[in-house]
């Protein structure tokens, strides 16, 4: 019997992709397999929607535009019949036992909202997936010449890997490319904001489950691969201003993490 769970993968301009992701959800026992699997393709130049459409098994919702990540994201949901929800890029390939994982720690964890697994890349080597919340130095040392300073890179990896990987562990936020939301979290926390049409959406949602006064997870017994390419912003001039613009927008809604004073992972060391 398939797992109480819908799958959301939203695409664009994703072919080369998407359909890895879909096929490593098919090929899924059927004890662990999801009920449904739902592409939102966000107005693709490519035939993403194509690939979708071919599969019996997926259901493919079509945007006439391309209505970021967050409202295409939240379309797929309102359209979903499982009381969990598992939002994927489709950069994404989903291993055996995953869902699995992350089901059986939703259920023995009652005040968990949002769950993220662990990524590994081409090489096996796992992503920086659970983070603390951004601050603006964390910012430009990433994005700037000054992340070539002394002590830099540092800092940046207790920003970057603040859970480590032997361990499930509460984390300021995961990143969007797979993130599990709860019944619970979806009735506590909502579904994505739409104010993002891009980047930092991942870690508002995050910071409103924190607010609710529930868990973020990190829950590195479930793996997946992660091929990391974002054709979402259809360019890396526009990606680089969504990104801004995004920035801009969470520092204004939340000043505290701009200095570091909303991290709960930086105030215990």
């Amino acid at each position: 019997m398939p797992l109480d769970l819908s799958v959301v993968i939203t695409s664009f301009n994703s072919a080369s992709t998407l359909e890895d992701t879909i096929k490593s959800l098919l090929k899924l026992s059927i004890t662990e397999s999801p009920r449904e699997i739902i592409v939102v393709d966000n107005a693709s130049f490519d035939n993403s929607a194509e690939i979708a459409e071919a599969y019996n098994q997926v259901t493919l919702l079509r945007s006439p535009a391309n209505l970021g990540l967050a409202r295409a994201n939240n379309i797929g949901a309102g359209n979903s019949s499982g009381s969990s929800i598992f939002f994927l890029n489709p950069d994404t390939v989903v291993l055996p036992g995953a869902l699995q994982a992350l089901m059986n720690f939703q259920l023995n964890h009652p005040n968990a909202a949002l769950l993220g697994p662990m990524m590994l890349d081409s090489k096996d080597i796992p992503q920086s997936t659970a983070r603390t919340y951004p601050t603006l130095f964390d910012i430009m040392l990433r994005r700037t010449p000054l992340g070539k300073l002394p002590g830099s890179e540092k800092h940046l990896l207790k920003h970057l890997y603040t859970a480590g990987t032997n361990k499930p562990s509460i984390v300021d936020w995961l990143v969007g490319a797979a993130m599990w939301l709860t019944p619970t979290g979806r009735e506590g926390v909502g579904l994505m904001s739409e104010k993002y049409f891009l980047y930092f959406e991942d870690v508002q949602w995050c910071m409103r489950a924190r607010e609710a006064g529930m868990g973020v997870w990190f829950v590195p017994e479930a793996v997946i691969r992660h091929d990391s390419r974002r054709e979402s912003a259809g360019g890396s001039r526009k990606a680089l201003w969504l990104h801004l613009r995004s920035m801009v927008r969470f520092f204004c809604e939340y000043p505290c993490a701009m200095i570091g004073k909303c991290s709960t992972s930086r105030s215990k060391e």
